[in-house]
């Protein structure tokens, strides 16, 4: 078998034919798909309130307002700033809890 009579490819059976699936649209595919996802978390979220009692209802309720203040303050500065305000803070630190420098001579 010569160079010129490989073809390459994947392999193919004799009888194994392949039926071609009809394609939807991707505009068709991703509005069904949208729509089953926001249905399915509606449901997730209605089945999973009406095991909750008064005080869990709340509890929630202030857990993910915190949540939404604390991605707001977070979203309020650039990584670039709240690196510099990280450096500036390590840099007015004591040094004393720096690792001391280790020589090899003086070991001796």
């Amino acid at each position: 078998m010569g160079k010129s009579e490989f073809m390459g490819g994947s392999l193919s059976f004799k009888g194994d034919k392949k039926k071609a699936k009809k394609k939807m649209k991707k505009s068709k595919r991703k509005i069904d798909d949208r729509k089953e996802k926001e249905s399915k978390l509606k449901d997730d979220v209605l089945e999973e309130e009406e095991d909750l009692t008064e005080a869990e209802k709340r509890a929630r309720k202030f857990k993910l307002e915190r949540q939404r203040q604390e991605s707001e303050k977070i979203a309020q500065k650039s990584h670039r700033e709240r690196v510099e305000e990280l450096n500036e803070r390590l840099g007015s630190l004591t040094e004393h809890n720096d690792i001391p420098r280790v020589s090899a001579a003086g070991n001796g």
